[in-house]
């Protein structure tokens, strides 16, 4: 009888009997029949065929990643907890597309065999390990390493490919964007869809930012293993697909489904017979990419590729409360990159039905018999040496330093506020409450109002119980499970003490208390009020002053590159050494610093030059250092080489998020005396370096 889920994860992994495309490979390895070795497992064997095959082919192999769901507005990752991870061999034949004049390649499963190898739940932050057998990945490494190119068509493009290098400062430094518009590749950033690049800017200047909680290499291994387009990119077929797909049938005969055709030609592009039965499965809907092309040799258009064996990826999980799992990331073909050496950790970005979590690990919420806001994501709300609960800010994260320069440490109190999603947690289950709701006064506690209309998922096991207020706001203190109907004591909820998930406003001062409420929802009590100021504005950055002259002149002959469309400088056709002056204004609601930065285009670059202007850095002094004029005069050689250039400024601003997404919590020293980067705002003025006179 076949074993279920559950049944599976209890086997230890060397207990599990082969299935047959792994007994199929064994049997390869040891040349032996497969009748010989058929219902035996990997212990079994290790005594069989011990003298047969290497026997570190014996051993396994542990694959880890985490499973997340994106917000499609602002690209943050939410762990997916408790959720059914089924890890699969296959043995797939593809049809193998390679563009001409394309930098990548597709593929197009035409038939799969596919078998479950091992089972395993995602934990509370959506993070998974299972034990895969060596023989399993030894066998596709050796695959590819034996056929040319192989190794490269079925890798994806990842970050980590296409950075040619990235300094990881020991000390948090200014904003930089100067080094990432050079080490990436400027082909790959513009193929990245929607606001994909900035949210990878963002993360590298987030990673860079905390470096010195000694977290930098994880954040830089995460940051390099992302993938570069993170869902299916469709091919560009050529015109006779194009055509057909139409409806204009010019590669098969007029009764020809367009289905039909298509696999005709595709059938003539790889010298096999019309209707060839390798290509019964093909449709130009299943494609799967893009994909590394090999350009090393030359490959043909299209290729038919047999048996090619992978390790792939199926999540599901109990979406709608009916009790059976639901599939939310299926077919994960080359996931892993199969690089010798250890295996990178995969991230399986689920589909928009899954349930998130917000939160995975939670604080230490002592509660006494009374209501009480106590902890925004990790940092506490009534500790006075973290945050101060009456002005609403928190006091370590991104102090101020007098020096008026990045780096280096600040004994000085931070007025930091918060912005994004803020898991807020407290006391709730007290006072025989039954109901409980969430008010908010931004009028200094004048006057207070229910938060209506906010819902969330909380967790008993692997079943998600949403969590919906009333039209009042009112929420169960104990919520109801979908699938039994019944109320779920609190206690026995994954995340007990979580009472409110919120998104912050714009910016803005709230005052927020807890009211308890009984089972017809009448007052019981309210919680002491505390201050939260949320800011999730970006800075502005105001470009006052882009000029530049030959060395030499005076400065009244400052010949103005702003509001110029496609600046361009003449320096002559036998060039001379020119300057140039760039200056932007800075502001921010709660400004953390700002810095200029230029680049070149390889071969010399503006360097800083003497002024005693000079101000290309700025990180605020005072809690009240909101605005700042930067300023900096750079020179060019005449040897440098005509190009383009680039003169940038990246202003940041101090708000946070204490939910740990960036290890703010997790490192004891320096307990929360970091400088992180939520929200900023960048800006690239180019100009034309030419070596002629067109005046």
């Amino acid at each position: 009888m076949k074993k279920n889920q559950n049944e599976i994860e209890r086997i230890p992994p060397d207990q599990v009997v082969l299935n047959k495309i792994q007994l199929k490979r064994m049997a390869t390895l040891a040349d032996v029949k497969q009748e010989e070795i058929s219902g035996k497992n990997i212990a079994q064997l290790s005594d069989i065929l011990k003298w047969k095959i290497d026997p570190r082919l014996f051993l396994f192999e542990k694959i880890c990643g985490k499973v997340v769901k994106k917000d499609p507005v602002t690209g943050e990752e939410y762990p997916v907890p408790f959720a059914t991870v089924y890890i699969e061999d296959n043995d797939c034949n593809l049809v193998v597309y390679h563009p001409l004049g394309h930098p990548w390649s597709w593929h197009f499963p035409v038939f799969c065999n596919r078998e479950v190898i091992a089972t395993t739940k995602t934990d509370a932050c959506g993070n998974f390990c299972v034990w895969v057998p060596r023989f399993d990945i030894d066998w596709v490494r050796r695959w590819r390493k034996e056929r040319i190119c192989f190794p490269i068509i079925f890798k994806r493009p990842f970050i980590g490919d296409v950075i040619e290098k990235i300094q990881w400062p020991p000390i948090p430094n200014p904003p930089d964007p100067g080094p990432w518009e050079e080490r990436v590749l400027p082909a790959v950033l513009d193929s990245i869809d929607g606001n994909r690049a900035e949210m990878l800017k963002k993360e590298i200047l987030r990673a860079k930012s905390v470096a010195s909680l000694g977290s930098v290499e994880q954040s830089k291994g995460t940051i390099l293993n992302k993938r570069v387009f993170e869902h299916e990119v469709p091919p560009p077929l050529p015109k006779d697909f194009q055509k057909a797909i139409s409806g204009y049938n010019t590669v098969a005969s007029k009764d020809a489904s367009a289905e039909d055709a298509l696999r005709t030609y595709v059938a003539s592009k790889l010298g096999l017979d019309a209707g060839a039965k390798e290509l019964e499965g093909f449709s130009h809907l299943n494609y799967i990419g893009p994909f590394y092309r090999c350009v090393d040799i030359y490959v043909p258009e299209w290729q038919l590729v047999i048996d090619i064996p992978d390790i792939t990826f199926r999540v599901t999980q109990d979406t709608n409360g009916d009790g059976i799992e639901e599939t939310i990331y299926s077919e994960g073909y080359f996931d892993i990159r199969w690089d010798s050496g250890d295996i990178s950790n995969v991230t399986l970005v689920a589909s928009s039905i899954a349930k998130e979590s917000r939160f995975c690990h939670v604080p230490p919420t002592p509660c006494q018999n009374i209501p009480d806001l106590m902890f925004a994501g990790f940092m506490p709300l009534r500790n006075a040496a973290y945050f101060n609960d009456i002005i609403g800010y928190t006091l370590r994260p991104n102090r101020p330093k007098p020096s008026g320069l990045p780096g280096g440490a600040s004994s000085f109190p931070a007025h930091t506020p918060f912005c994004g999603a803020l898991p807020l947690y407290g006391c709730v289950d007290v006072q025989n409450a039954k109901y409980y709701r969430i008010k908010q006064s931004v009028d200094n506690g004048a006057t207070y109002s229910a938060i209506t209309g906010l819902g969330w998922n909380n967790f008993v096991g692997s079943t998600p119980i949403p969590i919906v207020a009333d039209s009042n706001g009112w929420y169960p203190v104990e919520p109801i499970n979908p699938v039994t109907l019944s109320p779920v004591p609190r206690a026995s909820l994954e995340f007990p003490n979580l009472i409110f998930d919120w998104p912050t406003p714009l910016n803005v001062k709230s005052l927020l208390k807890i009211e308890l409420g009984d089972v017809a929802k009448n007052h019981i009590s309210d919680s002491n009020p505390v201050a939260i100021v949320s800011d999730n504005t970006a800075p502005v950055i105001t470009l006052t002053k882009w000029s530049w002259k030959f060395v030499g002149e005076s400065d009244a002959s400052l010949r103005s590159l702003a509001n110029i469309n496609c600046p361009m400088i003449q320096r002559g056709i036998i060039p001379a050494d020119i300057e140039l002056v760039f200056e932007v204004h800075v502001s921010a609601v709660h400004l953390r610093d700002a810095g200029l930065s230029t680049s070149g285009c390889g071969d010399g670059a503006f360097f800083p030059i003497a002024d005693a202007s000079n101000n290309p850095v700025h990180w605020h002094e005072t809690v009240l250092d909101n605005t700042e004029t930067l300023y900096q005069r750079y020179q060019l050689n005449a040897v440098s080489k005509p190009g383009c250039y680039s003169f940038g400024c990246t202003a940041t601003s101090r708000a946070m998020n204490p939910s740990g997404g960036d290890g703010g919590n997790l490192i004891p020293i320096p307990d929360w005396f970091y400088d992180p980067v939520y929200i900023y705002t960048p800006i690239v003025k180019s100009v034309a370096v030419v070596n002629e006179d067109l005046s």
